[in-house]
């Protein structure tokens, strides 16, 4: 029988649908499927097909959690652990000292008073970046026409004039490609607690409080313009009380999400922006409410100030953080018809560091790939 051709936008297609970890074993097939996976709209394309999974750091371990929400039909959701290869220059066994967050498909994760290492586990690519100044403490991630940029600040000291010393932040960035690092001016003088800071498209965003209106919102980096926006938006909750728990997402690769969980009802709401987010554009952010759970079986989460996470696929709400009664870790599927909870069965070890990530095939930068350790 004579084999059969297919069109070459069919085959790519196709293999666009397929999970990375798969997906690279097709590099020897020939040469064409070799040069597609060096092509940039591919691997956008490639990545936007990607379901999100959560990355969790222990002491000595990175693993990949994967969520199969099952096809319907009585078919239980359930979860993947894949345990990835992660021997990091500096590997240190505090896990309470480091931080993971992602950026435009790839990890960063921050070695407290070492440097940060630049990751694409399915790659098996990993770069380092070693700051002259150890106090030079990571806030987050983003990047400009040129390349990646770390926003971090220095913990820094005064003397009033009641001669009692204050503490404040200085702001600096570090600029990846020539690894020069410049102070900058800052609104802010404390990093928030409650900053998570999240990148988007390049910015980072987190949720802030605003001495101008006396009330949460979200604040904003713009790497391109080097500057802070106090109020990038206000939060869409309405009669919101301070002690509700809040927290901040990506969703659909270019937008933002809320999660607001309500500490009298319980309640939790999710909100999206009605457009990808654009911070130079000073359009104004209109909020939608995506679904909510008016009553839910989650535990409370308030005064959980980590641990907790949470992405929206298939409208789906996952979220992850550590049980209070026994520090295991455990995930939480929430939909109209489904309420599942997966325990990790892990104890307390994974809750330091975690995000959530899209896995991809988008390469380490050249500058950062002479320390491959794979």
């Amino acid at each position: 029988m004579a084999s059969v051709k297919l069109p070459w936008d069919l085959e790519e297609e196709i293999i666009s649908r397929l999970p990375p970890r798969y997906l690279l074993r097709f590099r020897s097939v020939c040469k064409q499927w070799n040069s597609v996976f060096n092509d940039q709209s591919f691997l956008e394309n490639h990545m936007g097909r990607s379901r999100p999974q959560l990355i969790f750091l222990t002491e000595s371990k990175s693993f990949s959690i994967g969520i199969d929400l099952g096809g319907g039909g009585g078919v239980d959701p359930k979860i993947e652990v894949c345990e990835l290869a992660s021997d990091f220059p500096n590997q240190t066994k505090n896990a309470r000292i480091t931080s993971i967050t992602a950026c435009d498909g790839l990890l960063f994760r921050h070695f407290w008073e070492k440097g940060v290492a630049i990751w694409n586990p399915w790659l098996r690519q990993v770069g380092w970046i070693e700051y002259e100044d150890k106090a030079f403490e990571l806030c987050g991630v983003g990047y400009d026409s040129i390349g990646y940029k770390i926003l971090g600040r220095f913990h820094c000291l005064r003397s009033d004039g009641d001669g009692c010393q204050r503490g404040y932040d200085r702001f600096a960035i570090y600029d990846c490609a020539s690894q020069a690092l410049k102070f900058i001016d800052s609104p802010l003088t404390r990093w928030s607690t409650r900053a998570d800071p999240m990148s988007l498209n390049g910015n980072l965003f987190w949720i802030g409080y605003s001495g101008e209106t006396r009330k949460h919102v979200i604040q904003s980096f713009d790497f391109s313009m080097v500057t802070f926006k106090e109020i990038f938006c206000l939060l869409p909750c309405e009669k919101m009380l301070t002690v509700n728990q809040l927290i901040l997402a990506v969703f659909e690769g270019g937008r933002l999400s809320l999660l607001n969980r309500n500490y009298v009802t319980g309640k939790i709401e999710i909100w999206v922006t009605n457009n990808k987010v654009v911070v130079d554009k000073g359009e104004q952010v209109v909020w939608v409410n995506l679904m909510t759970f008016p009553t839910s079986n989650l535990p409370i989460l308030i005064n959980k100030l980590w641990g907790i996470m949470y992405f929206i696929f298939d409208k789906t709400l996952i979220m992850c953080w550590s049980e209070d009664e026994t520090g295991d870790v455990c995930i939480y599927l929430v939909r109209e018809d489904v309420f599942k909870k997966i325990s990790m069965g892990s104890g307390s070890v994974l809750r330091y560091s975690h995000c959530v990530y899209v896995p991809n095939l988008i390469p380490v930068p050249l500058e950062f790939r002479s320390l491959q350790v794979y």
